[in-house]
């Protein structure tokens, strides 16, 4: 009895390895070299096809992304949904960054914020390090500095972060930026080989 269910448990084994590779060589992909499956999948419901940008506002690498991104969501397929999450490592710094993100999401003011946030800090050299520099910074976009402390200190905010510190893990990201696609697979800018050669790999995983 265990001896059948291990030979069919091998088969099963097998033909998944097989389909895997048949995928990869059909859309000229390798698993573990151009991407690679994340440890804990997850649901893209209700969106059919989803990508993610896992990404840090204080990491050099995730600014000099931006604008290859834009360039991205300008031809994306419409029946695509994407969306952008702070990676929350278990450090004070990746914390603090992912709450500014999520305040920023919860104040509705994310959409006017996000690049010149990221200008800021890379580009300016501005020393944004405190909720109450932030908070002055955030005025530019109508905020109140009490409403941006007050938001940033909440729950709601905390339980964002704390998702956010979630998905980092079932993701098995390890450094960013890096790309989740339809929640099974991640690539990033190493692993494919330039910023162009990654947008083509999420592309075709998209459709995988």
């Amino acid at each position: 009895m265990q001896r059948r269910t291990f030979l069919a448990g091998l088969t099963g084994l097998l033909a998944t390895t097989s389909i895997s590779t048949f995928a990869a060589e059909e859309f000229g992909l390798e698993q573990g070299v151009e991407y690679k499956m994340v440890p804990q999948p997850q649901s893209t419901a209700p969106h059919a096809k989803k990508v993610v940008e896992i990404f840090g506002y204080t990491c050099p690498h995730c600014y000099h992304l931006e604008p290859s991104l834009h360039e991205w969501l300008k031809t994306k397929p419409k029946d695509v949904y994407f969306e952008r999450m702070p990676v929350v490592f278990n450090h004070p710094n990746w914390i603090f960054m992912g709450r500014v993100f999520y305040t920023a999401q919860e104040l509705g003011v994310l959409e006017q914020s996000h690049t010149p946030f990221f200008d800021a800090l890379h580009r300016d050299k501005k020393e944004l390090f405190t909720p109450e520099e932030i908070a002055r910074f955030f005025t530019q976009f109508g905020v109140k500095e009490a409403d941006f402390i007050a938001t940033f200190k909440g729950f709601k905010v905390d339980q964002l972060v704390r998702q956010a510190a979630k998905m980092t893990r079932a993701y098995g990201v390890e450094g960013v930026p890096a790309i989740v696609v339809n929640g099974k697979y991640l690539t990033d800018v190493p692993m494919a080989g330039s910023r162009d050669k990654m947008w083509t790999a999420v592309n075709q995983l998209t459709n995988q």
